[in-house]
C-alpha cells in the first residue's frame, strides 16, 4: 500500500511540475520578443526540420546532436528560454536537463511548432 501511494504522489508531483514549465504558444507569441535581449527561443529541432519552418529569431541547437548537453550548458543561465520542437517532447526533456544545469527561466513551449502553426501564428 506505501509503495503504491509513494508512486501515485511521485507520478502526481511529476505532472503537476511539467504543466508548470510549460507555457502556450499565444503567451509567447505576444511577448515583445525582438525588444528583449533577455528573452531567447530555443528551438531543438533538427536541420532539416528548421530548414522547413521555424519560428523568427530561434536559436537552434539540436536536440539529438552528439554535443547537445554542451552546447545547452555554454548558455547563459540568467536569460528566458522558451524551447521548442516538433510536438514538445524534445523541448520537455530539454527544458527539465536545463532546470538541473540551473537554468531557472526555461520553459517549454506546449505542443511545440505544430501548435504553434495550428494556432496560425507567424513563422519565419
Amino acid at each position: 500500500m506505501k509503495v503504491v501511494f509513494f508512486i501515485s504522489l511521485f507520478f502526481i508531483n511529476t505532472f503537476i511540475q511539467d504543466k508548470s514549465l510549460n507555457i502556450e504558444p499565444e503567451k509567447v507569441y505576444n511577448l515583445k520578443l525582438e525588444n528583449d535581449s533577455n528573452i531567447i527561443l530555443l528551438d531543438v529541432r533538427t536541420l532539416e526540420e528548421v530548414l522547413q519552418n521555424n519560428i523568427k529569431n530561434s536559436l537552434n541547437i539540436n536536440y539529438y546532436s552528439e554535443n547537445f548537453n554542451e552546447s545547452i550548458n555554454k548558455l547563459d543561465k540568467e536569460k528566458i528560454y522558451y524551447v521548442y520542437c516538433r510536438s514538445g517532447r524534445r523541448s520537455m526533456n530539454t527544458v527539465l536537463l536545463m532546470r538541473e544545469l540551473g537554468f531557472q527561466n526555461s520553459y517549454n513551449i506546449d505542443g511545440g511548432i505544430l501548435k504553434w502553426m495550428e494556432l496560425e501564428l507567424p513563422l519565419k
